[in-house]
Parts: C-alpha cells; sequence; structure tokens
C-alpha cells in the first residue's frame, strides 16, 4: 500500500473514531468517549509517520480538505463537551441550592439535638 493510500485509510479511521465519540458524548456515555480518545491517541502517531513519507505537494492536494473535514468533526465535538460541561455546572447548581434549601427548613422543623452530658460544677 501506498504511503497516499495508508494515509487515507488512517485518516478515515480517525473520521469513524470521531464520529463515534461525538455519539457518545450526546449519550453521556464517557467510558465510550475516553476509549474513542484513547484509539485516536494511538492513531496519532502512525498518522503523523505516514504523513512524513508523503510529499509536502501531494499532502497538499490529497488531505487538505479531509483534514479540514477533520477538524470540523473536532470542534464540533469540543463544543458538544463544552455544552454537555455547561449543563452539568447548572444542574450542580440546581442541587447545591436544592440542598441549602432543605438544610434550612430541616433547621426549622427539628429542635436541635440536645447533649446527653451535662455538666454538674
Amino acid at each position: 500500500m501506498s504511503p497516499v493510500d495508508e494515509l487515507f485509510a488512517l485518516y478515515e479511521q480517525w473520521r469513524r473514531l470521531t464520529e463515534d465519540e461525538g455519539g457518545a458524548i450526546e449519550a453521556g456515555a464517557w467510558t465510550q468517549v475516553e476509549h474513542y480518545q484513547s484509539a485516536k491517541s494511538r492513531l496519532q502517531p502512525r498518522i503523523i509517520e505516514v504523513s512524513q513519507r508523503v510529499d509536502a505537494a501531494a499532502h497538499e492536494q490529497n488531505f487538505r480538505l479531509v483534514v479540514e473535514r477533520l477538524m470540523d468533526l473536532e470542534r464540533r465535538n469540543s463544543a458538544r463537551l463544552q455544552e454537555r460541561r455547561r449543563a452539568a455546572q447548572e444542574q450542580k447548581q440546581v442541587l447545591d441550592r436544592s440542598t441549602r434549601h432543605l438544610r434550612q427548613i430541616h433547621k426549622s422543623y427539628v429542635p436541635p439535638a440536645r447533649s446527653h452530658w451535662q455538666s454538674y460544677s
């Protein structure tokens, strides 16, 4: 297989992993997200190695659009992650407020606990 063909195959693998990662982000399947990110990390050195065997003009001609599409997919996944993080932070704030309110309610209805020990001085 020529370096150009091999690089096409590697970029196609990256694309599939990134699309699957996006689905896992949407589903909140964080173990799967981690799996896809690890797979891409393992794929990256091979892409670099094969890219170095393709001359710059051939790389520009054959892969510019492919790389731009991959970068777009990565940006979408990053935006998805940011949105999920923002939603999780909002949910945490709501839960924190609820916890504070419940504590206040509890304090108003439950008398303070009395100490079983008394001082006899």
